[in-house]
């Protein structure tokens, strides 16, 4: 109840935001509740013991978590990430130097990534980096320290943030990945509906009936859909691998033609293409299996269609062959008169 009623606070901001907005009300509560412990303990020993760290922390996280629900979020977050830096260095410079102080340092680096940019954390990267110097300086001039206890801790430090800078550009590259892929998806989208828009004009001239044309125009449509469909289904958002498209695209063809019992002799090999080149290729190929089925085999016994794609360097080769009675070669594709064949004149160029 409480966190959908902050949620609606930051309803209308960026999606980024929202959540950042929630970690950081999460990160002052917790921040807060283990402050709060801390001091109580060292409050109740037997020799009570004030720490200013703990007194800093409560406050500015009641503070932070205040603005955080009035919507102040900018104001949160440089409140929060100041007295964390601030409070840290107070620490390692002038507190007791009994303690795991310079653990605090990775957690500083693990907030800024969170909150802010790779660049600002490098900042605070090399400002933690310089606190650790200057502790390990301190803890030397009271003769208290250990040569292998910070050659350690400056290497574990070192490595943990380069790993956590590494881990933060790769997840930073999926997401450039994904913004990039969305673009493309509506740039196909778009180019799919341009596809459709012509294929409903090369239709409109069609004088056939109404329901074979209705039929045909299924086809294609279906056609284009099965690439999408395996592409959606695979990992990889630029190419699929053909055979898969065309097997489907055969399959939906024959159930349609049931009554003529063709055999179908598939030589098809696995080939992996583009998927600009898999719609045009798609569609043609829909466009010969369909002739096929639709006008070679009135006056066959034994029909069969032979199916061959192949690659070979960078060309690509498909076949698509029958027994059937054969037809007219048009001596112009330009200049047919079927959609068909103007459809795969366009689509081959």
């Amino acid at each position: 109840m409480i966190f959908e009623k902050f949620k609606r606070i930051y309803a209308q901001e960026p999606f980024i935001l929202r959540v950042r907005a929630l970690y950081l009300l999460l990160f002052n509560v917790l921040v807060f509740m283990f402050a709060s412990l801390s001091f109580t303990f060292f409050f109740n020993e037997k020799e009570p013991t004030y720490r200013p760290s703990y007194i800093l922390f409560i406050i500015v996280s009641f503070l932070a978590i205040f603005l955080l629900w009035i919507g102040q979020f900018k104001k949160a977050l440089f409140l929060t990430l100041f007295s964390v830096a601030t409070g840290l260095a107070w620490v390692l410079l002038f507190g007791n130097p009994i303690g795991n102080a310079l653990w605090s340092l990775s957690i500083l680096v693990i907030l800024f990534l969170l909150f802010t940019d790779i660049r600002t954390t490098l900042y605070i990267s090399l400002f933690s980096f310089i606190l650790i110097l200057l502790f390990f300086y301190r803890l030397n001039s009271m003769n208290k320290l250990n040569s292998v206890f910070a050659v350690d801790s400056i290497i574990g430090f070192i490595l943990f943030t380069l790993l956590a800078f590494l881990t933060v550009n790769l997840l930073n590259s999926y997401i450039k990945e994904k913004d990039e892929l969305i673009k493309e998806i509506h740039h196909r989208v778009r180019n799919n509906l341009q596809v459709l828009s012509g294929l409903a004009d090369l239709h409109r001239n069609d004088k056939s009936d109404s329901q074979k044309v209705l039929f045909e125009f299924q086809n294609r449509i279906l056609a284009m859909s099965e690439v999408h469909n395996y592409m959606y289904k695979s990992d990889n958002y630029h190419s699929i691998e053909f055979s898969n498209v065309i097997e489907k695209i055969t399959e939906n063809l024959k159930s349609k033609h049931k009554n003529l019992n063709v055999t179908i002799l598939n030589y098809v090999e696995k080939v992996d293409l583009p998927i600009e080149t898999a719609i045009p290729c798609a569609m043609i190929f829909n466009e010969l299996l369909n002739n096929s089925f639709t006008h070679a085999f009135k006056e066959s016994k034994n029909p069969n269609i032979e199916i061959h794609f192949s690659k070979n360097v960078s060309l690509y080769k498909l076949t698509v062959k029958d027994n059937g009675t054969g037809m007219a070669i048009p001596t112009s594709w330009k200049n047919s008169n079927t959609i068909g064949f103007t459809l795969i004149h366009i689509l081959s160029r």
